[in-house]
């Protein structure tokens, strides 16, 4: 039977820009989530000394720390895939700080952004094998460097999985509608390497065309995705990650909206399962 309370989760990213650990005091306090996201917002946040009281909360609240997320991942198409090598190589030094975070933590993953919406001016080998570079030095913390399906990457991951069958992704449903993407073709081109999943719901047309700032990004079950065709392809598939609810703080106006969102999440997996 499906344990809702271990799988759906929610990231600090809905609260930003509050403080983080402002924003991890909401989900301790009555959101009843029993896993969380960490976005990073700036260096010092990513230091032991600030991590250790966010670890405290956790263990005290019984929440798991699945994944943290990189505030650099708006620069990583600068940082990592570009012609001046040098760089790539002190960015993956620059990392080590997100990948001793997350072993503090105790989370699995962190997530990464690669190109976002820039277009791919490399081979894919080429790119796939800067990604493997990063994650190499990932793993000596114990931790899996996880691609977003963010922007150009969305035309690519079937050549990149081809290319790397080790590379595993998060998969964020508005980042695949947004592009212009079902859903669903991204799970069928992702497959078993999806790892960890970005939790949200917007509101359309059938074309998907008009998707206003306030639309493209709802709280689940607050749009009209087609989640019963989304969550089969997902059991077809066999995913058992996590479902990590991933908007922006304007696409809500109550915190009890969350609540009533992962109420219906889990009925409608319940239901699922039956």
């Amino acid at each position: 039977m499906f344990n809702p309370e271990k799988t759906a989760g929610i990231s600090t990213a809905c609260f930003y820009p509050m403080p983080l650990e402002d924003a991890f005091d909401i989900v301790c306090g009555g959101l009843k989530y029993n896993v969380c996201e960490l976005f990073l917002n700036t260096q010092s946040e990513t230091e032991i000394k600030y991590l250790k009281n966010i670890k405290s909360k956790a263990a005290d609240n019984n929440i798991r720390i699945s994944a943290v997320h990189p505030y650099l991942s708006g620069y990583e198409h600068f940082l990592f895939f570009t012609e001046y090598k040098r760089r790539t190589l002190d960015s993956i030094s620059l990392y080590k700080m997100f990948f001793e975070s997350a072993r503090f933590l105790g989370a699995d993953f962190v997530i990464f952004h690669g190109l976002a919406g820039r277009e791919l001016k490399m081979p894919v080998e080429e790119y796939a094998g800067i990604f493997l570079l990063i994650n190499r030095e990932a793993k000596k913390y114990g931790v899996e460097l996880l691609h977003e399906n963010i922007g150009t990457v969305n035309n690519y991951i079937r050549e990149i999985i081809n290319i790397s069958p080790e590379i595993r992704f998060t998969l964020d449903f508005k980042h695949a509608v947004t592009r212009g993407f079902d859903v669903c073709d991204i799970i069928d081109a992702m497959g078993k390497n999806i790892a960890h999943i970005h939790l949200n719901d917007m509101y359309i047309d059938d074309k998907c065309e008009n998707i206003s700032k306030t639309e493209m990004c709802r709280l689940p079950f607050f749009g009209n995705l087609n989640y019963l065709k989304i969550f089969k392809k997902l059991k077809d598939i066999n995913y058992i990650g996590d479902y990590i609810t991933e908007v922006y703080r304007y696409n809500y106006t109550e915190y009890s909206e969350i609540a009533e969102s992962k109420n219906r999440f889990e009925k409608f997996l319940e239901r699922l399962e039956k």
